[in-house]
């Protein structure tokens, strides 16, 4: 029987994010000592039904419905920890039994990450006792009531008739004949005696948070950039996490990935957080939530997107924002040293790219006064900068704060604050809370109502799932079973696939909706598709791109040198980041120009779109520029493996 204690239902956090606020902090060295534990945390396969998650091998294990075989043997004693339950009848429990019930399936689906198994007709030791028709009936009904209040659905996976400890037939009509006989005890679920080998009744029914109620949900994303020492995963980690820093980079451990990160201290991959509000502008994060409760308790949530200040990591930055689309940036500068180092590129940037920006100047603890105002007059140099003409708005109270998130279209918000001693870090949260999404009402409402698009980032291979892809939802809502089509592949053709489950902030959905970074499963996946692809519904075109042409201004070049045809760099349009090719132009141009050329994609087929903002780069020769116009080449359309089908575009 699974643990009630309210404590408890922390312990996945526990394992799984070692900063939690009831695990005891530990140290760089012993991250790095046992790296091979907490790297589980990233294992994406913890996230569905059937995959590993973290030290705990069986939690998510369909016992019954693991194989097309019937069971002919007892399952293993149920435990304490993990997301299965077994349960022998569930018949008319009173309110008091309610009560805890409910408690023990709320554990369950939080040691399931949303997801939890139970096993009916199955006694605490494993045993296939099985029950009556009418008392699996019930039961089923018990737990249907159950999971109403748990916010959850159920699907029975499978039902088998059984006798002597063992299945003789599944049942898919719930009709029989025989019923069991036994003898029940006090407690009425945990126990039984069979007197005879007459046929009873086991199932394994699956219990899912639907999440739903977080379809409203305000979504922010925050992209964190900045130089490789101002300490932007030490904010963000403080931030998300609630414990102050001790000023050696411990809060920042909870956002790196790679065994490399922990040594060095330097991001170099994506990682991403959240924190949430609600409407009265309280704050929700790990500090005292887990996942689950910050985005059941919250109205908005703030994800923040931690990206790398290296110069060696520049691309998978440049792809942190053209693929993950922020509404905002929050550019972080070292009070000691000022805007330096890759910070004017990332400025630079977020101009090109039109994302609004705010600065925090971080280490302002045992940083001299004049230090800071060093800092704060370069800042305000840059921000009335010709190229920028976002005058600053120093924060200095909540008034301020206000001000600053009203204002951000025109003014660019300045935040001091300490990540260890904690001050003006509720400055920073509230104007947080009062922060809008950047599209306008009807920018979000348009894109809400249209067809599905997804924007593929990223493919994964999940043990016991297969192939997830993660990404952007761009357009609509993504529901779970819809028929989409993927593409383009290198044969230049889309693929029908249908959708099998659907992830977000680690939780499943039953559907996505736009602006919502997820992970999705399907069930007729048959060739591998690659970063870049996109998803989409039949109502959009089938094609691709071989060539387009764009406006494009060199932000700089080596040694004042022109921009000719035949110049190759890799451009980052959304998604994509491939190699492309000048093959036209109007004039030759250098740094500061601007010039219209045609590119050619060196490497896939892929989908570009009018309008669509890039920035390109080949070493130090950077420059940026909209798509103006696109050559649509049809695609063609592998159905069922019946042949390939042209697609006419409309």
């Amino acid at each position: 029987m699974g643990a009630s204690s309210e404590t408890s239902s922390y312990a996945i956090e526990q394992a799984e994010r070692p900063n939690s606020a009831n695990h005891s902090r530990v140290l760089p060295e012993e991250f790095v000592a046992d790296y091979s534990i907490m790297s589980k945390k990233q294992n994406l396969g913890c996230f569905f039904v059937g995959a590993e998650a973290g030290p705990r091998s069986q939690r998510g294990s369909r016992l019954l419905s693991s194989s097309e075989n019937l069971p002919d043997h007892e399952l293993p004693p149920e435990v304490e920890e993990g997301n299965v339950e077994y349960k022998l009848k569930l018949v008319n429990p009173n309110p008091t039994r309610i009560e805890h019930l409910v408690t023990q399936m709320k554990w369950r689906l939080r040691e399931g990450l949303g997801e939890a198994v139970y096993e009916i007709g199955v006694t605490d030791k494993g045993l296939l006792t099985g029950v009556t028709r009418d008392d699996m009936d019930s039961s089923i009904e018990t737990l249907r009531y159950m999971a109403n209040i748990c916010g959850a659905d159920i699907l029975v996976l499978k039902e088998f008739g059984v006798a002597g400890g063992k299945a003789v037939f599944e049942t898919t009509n719930k009709i029989s004949p025989f019923y069991p006989k036994v003898a029940w005890t006090d407690n009425g679920d945990t126990e039984a005696e069979e007197e005879d080998q007459s046929i009873g009744f086991v199932a394994e029914v699956l219990i899912r948070k639907t999440h739903e109620e977080d379809f409203e949900l305000t979504d922010i994303r925050i992209a964190m950039l900045g130089n490789t020492d101002a300490g932007k995963s030490t904010l963000c980690g403080v931030l998300t996490y609630g414990e102050l820093d001790n000023g050696s980079g411990k809060a920042r451990l909870n956002l790196f990935r790679h065994l490399h990160e922990i040594q060095s201290g330097h991001t170099s991959s994506i990682s991403r957080e959240i924190m949430g509000f609600d409407d009265s502008g309280r704050m929700f994060n790990y500090e005292n939530h887990n996942i689950e409760s910050i985005l059941d308790n919250s109205s908005k949530i703030v994800t923040f997107i931690d990206l790398a200040g290296s110069q060696k990591y520049f691309k998978t930055t440049v792809f942190g924002l053209t693929g993950f689309n922020p509404d905002y940036a929050a550019l972080v500068v070292n009070a000691k040293k000022g805007p330096v180092g890759s910070f004017r590129e990332h400025l630079g940037l977020t101009v090109a790219l039109g994302i609004l920006s705010f600065v925090c100047i971080t280490k302002i603890d045992g940083t001299s006064q004049s230090l800071i105002k060093r800092s704060k007059q370069h800042l305000e140099m840059l921000a009335k900068s010709s190229a920028v003409r976002r005058p600053v708005l120093f924060v200095n109270n909540l008034k301020d704060a206000e001000e600053a998130a009203e204002k951000i279209n025109d003014r660019t918000p300045v935040f001091t604050v300490s990540s260890v001693t904690g001050e003006n870090l509720a400055l920073l949260q509230h104007f947080l809370s009062q922060l809008k999404p950047a599209l306008s009402l009807t920018e979000s409402l348009q894109a809400f109502k249209a067809p599905p698009r997804f924007n593929v980032d990223g493919v994964l291979d999940i043990k016991e799932t297969g192939t997830v892809l993660t990404g952007l939802v761009t357009k609509g809502i993504i529901r779970e079973e819809d028929e989409l089509y993927i593409g383009p592949f290198e044969d230049k053709t889309y693929h029908p696939v249908r959708i099998a489950s659907i992830h977000c902030n680690r939780l499943p959905r039953r559907l996505a909706k736009c602006g919502q970074t997820v992970s999705l499963a399907f069930h007729n996946l048959e060739k591998i598709p690659r970063k870049g692809m996109i998803l989409q519904s039949k109502k959009y075109d089938m094609y691709y791109v071989d060539e387009f042409k764009a406006d494009i201004t060199i932000l700089q070049t080596v040694s004042a040198s022109k921009i000719k045809v035949g110049f190759q760099a890799t451009v980052f349009i959304d998604n994509i980041r491939q190699k492309i090719q000048i093959v036209d132009m109007k004039r030759e141009v250098t740094t500061g120009e601007t010039t219209e050329v045609t590119f050619k994609l060196l490497q896939f087929p892929d989908v570009v779109y009018e309008g669509a903002v890039l920035f390109f780069r080949n070493g130090r020769t950077k420059g940026w520029g909209t798509v103006k116009s696109v050559g649509k080449i049809p695609a063609a359309l592998s159905y069922d493996g019946e042949g390939l089908t042209s697609m006419n575009l409309s």
